[in-house]
């Protein structure tokens, strides 16, 4: 097993500050193409991403939101939406990918934070600001946002003590715990 990839899941956690450097088109390229190759749903790939690089639109989202500065701060934001048509299973598919990207993003040195989601009080509000803003095609659905950018301290990895619960773990029925 590669151990690197794991090492990588434990240093992933979400950054809610930003410094000023620039992630590169080609790291929120590589961060895309890791998305999609998330599983879906017998392969419909109901997503689609749009990458914000625009302060004010994103100081407006992050106001909304409730949960700036660091969607304002963030180098990058991409806003990932799904499409209900293509599968009703558009939103774990979009998780999947999120998951993915949030993975690679560590892997690359990039800091990253999932934000927003259906059901959130604002997530209405916010998805109309992005629907005018980002021209979105009627149909879509927004599920969520992935900020991108360099971490203004340095991220310290989980550990399996601080995060392996294992009394949430079940073997065979939900009262035989692991002992």
């Amino acid at each position: 097993m590669d151990k690197q990839v794991l090492e990588v899941i434990k240093k992933r956690r979400t950054v809610r500050a930003f410094s000023e450097e620039d992630v590169t088109d080609e790291q929120v390229e590589a961060i895309l193409e890791m998305g999609m190759y998330a599983p879906t749903y017998m392969n419909r790939k109901p997503w689609h991403f749009v990458v914000i690089r625009d302060k004010e639109l994103q100081g407006r989202l992050g106001g909304t939101l409730g949960v700036r500065p660091y969607i304002q701060q963030a180098s990058a934001v991409i806003a990932v939406y799904g499409d209900p048509e293509v599968s009703n299973t558009w939103e774990l598919d979009g998780c999947a990918a999120i998951e993915n990207m949030l993975i690679a993003a560590t892997a690359l040195g990039v800091g990253s934070a999932w934000a927003g989601s259906p059901g959130n009080v604002a997530w209405g509000d916010a998805e109309e600001l992005m629907r005018e803003a980002l021209k979105v095609p009627s149909g879509f659905s927004a599920l969520s946002l992935v900020c991108l950018g360099h971490p203004a301290k340095m991220i310290v990895p989980h550990t399996k003590d601080e995060r392996y619960d294992k009394t949430r773990v079940h073997y065979g029925n939900w009262r035989n715990l692991e002992s």
